[in-house]
């Protein structure tokens, strides 16, 4: 009988979703019933034992650790740049080098006593944890106005301070602004 009321429902009320979307509901269902714990409760709560979730995450990762990026590996783009070393004049955090490709950037932002704000494009290093200041630019009176050294894109700023090897590194950002301000 239930099977029948699901078919008529099915054919008056059809869904609508995409394919993919409708494929992915079954694919959870399925991977919510292999669950040998999993219990809903008459009010809808669903409770799990916490291992069993820990070992289907384990498994996942390990079946999909190809998809990861290592980040001790070379991932082989940018490779002619990848070999630029830039030297670390200032910090007493870190000892060794830092490589100008292992860098993600972070922007930093200060207001002024005169109610402009400055933007700081720093860079981090992903290997030591430590900071340079690339650029920065002074915003004030609603309009940006950059100093005179500035010449060009951002990106060029950095590319240039990276090629220089003139970043001078910190263990933390507002120590690499503070340099940075004291240097201008």
């Amino acid at each position: 009988m239930l099977k029948v009321l699901k078919r008529v429902f099915n054919v008056l009320y059809p869904d609508r979703r995409p394919q993919r979307e409708q494929k992915r509901e079954r694919e959870f269902i399925k991977a919510a019933n292999s669950l040998k714990t999993l219990r809903v409760t008459q009010e809808g709560g669903m409770s799990i034992d916490p291992e069993e979730l820990r070992d289907q995450i384990i498994a996942s990762r390990e079946q999909l650790k190809h998809f990861v990026h290592n980040p001790g590996a070379s991932s082989g783009l940018f490779k002619a740049a990848g070999d630029v070393q830039v030297e670390q004049k200032a910090s007493h955090a870190v000892e060794t080098p830092v490589s100008a490709m292992k860098c993600i950037e972070v922007v930093a932002w200060r207001r002024l006593q005169t109610g402009a704000a400055v933007r700081y494009l720093c860079l981090q290093s992903t290997s030591t944890g430590c900071y340079a200041v690339a650029t920065a630019s002074l915003f004030s009176g609603g309009q940006e106005s950059l100093p005179g050294w500035v010449d060009g894109s951002t990106s060029r700023q950095i590319a240039n301070a990276l090629q220089l090897g003139e970043l001078q590194w910190y263990a933390a950002v507002s120590e690499a602004m503070d340099a940075w301000d004291a240097e201008r």
